[in-house]
């Protein structure tokens, strides 16, 4: 493991936990309950000031202002704060030794959504005021595409794809990709001479691909909902279900002839059980199937 090029693990250094200029937020955040949140905040400081030096230090003051805890609460210990104010003081205690990388594992997987949306601002924030590089893990899609500079996907432990939030949301490289950061509709493909033949249609393949079609391997052509659409002509499909989402419908719906299942957006509810004509906006990334390469 390497910190800014200087190697902290490996089979001969072990550098110790407190000098590696590693910061940490825990997913259960394990404040110390006998603690003030200012005896918490204080805990990675020289000499790990406690009561009054820690109330007085002028970091802890600093870092509690940086993250909204207000000076009321410095006194109090976190079984008596709420769950976002105890967040803060997490994040707080984390930032206070001015790490040169800090670690969010899920940090809001125990909040409720508007708490989410909370301190989801604050971390977005505090990346830009300080310089330390912020590893974020995550698995809600939508806080991997708001958070991230750059995304990583991991299956089993092993990365499979990267790049910027836009890129990997609209070109995944692998279906474990498109699935982790969203709904996503996975549409038979066939390689061909310059392209892709699906259910929806002929599609050219990008770059270097289009010369070099894979054959050998079985692909799939991965929509993202805000892609498919009705429309007055396209693919015959029936509806399976419709139901309200933020600005629309969001709905589901089997493709025919090929049985293909999609899901798509609609500007109006769709009847379940309607027959309708669905389209494409833009072209869909293509991906190879589960098993392929």
């Amino acid at each position: 493991i390497e910190v800014g090029g200087r190697v902290v693990a490996d089979p001969v250094v072990r550098v110790p936990a407190e000098r590696r200029g590693v910061g940490m937020v825990f997913q259960s955040l394990e404040l110390w309950p006998h603690m003030t949140v200012a005896e918490n905040v204080a805990f990675g400081l020289p000499g790990r000031p406690r009561g009054r030096a820690a109330l007085a230090h002028a970091r802890v003051r600093e870092v509690c202002a940086q993250v909204g805890l207000p000076e009321a609460l410095h006194r109090r210990r976190p079984p008596t704060l709420s769950g976002g104010e105890r967040q803060r003081a997490a994040i707080a205690r984390a930032l206070a030794p001015s790490p040169r990388v800090l670690l969010y594992d899920e940090p809001l997987a125990n909040l409720d959504p508007e708490r989410r949306a909370e301190i989801r601002r604050l971390v977005r924030r505090l990346r830009a005021e300080t310089a330390c590089t912020v590893l974020y893990v995550t698995h809600d899609a939508a806080e991997a595409l708001e958070m991230g500079d750059a995304v990583a996907v991991l299956e089993a432990g092993r990365v499979v794809d990267g790049g910027t939030p836009e890129q990997v949301y609209a070109h995944p490289r692998t279906l474990a990709s498109a699935r982790a950061l969203g709904a996503v509709s996975e549409v038979p493909a066939r390689a061909v001479a310059g392209g892709f033949e699906t259910a929806f249609g002929a599609f050219p393949a990008p770059g270097a691909a289009a010369s070099h079609p894979p054959a050998a391997s079985a692909q799939v052509a991965v929509l993202r909902p805000e892609q498919v659409g009705p429309a007055t002509s396209g693919v015959a499909a029936e509806i399976l279900d419709a139901h309200p989402v933020a600005g629309g419908y969001a709905f589901s719906a089997r493709l025919a002839p090929s049985g293909a299942l999609v899901v798509g957006r609609s500007g109006s509810r769709l009847a379940t059980g309607a027959t309708v004509r669905l389209a494409l906006a833009g072209s869909p990334a293509f991906v190879p199937a589960e098993g392929g390469s």
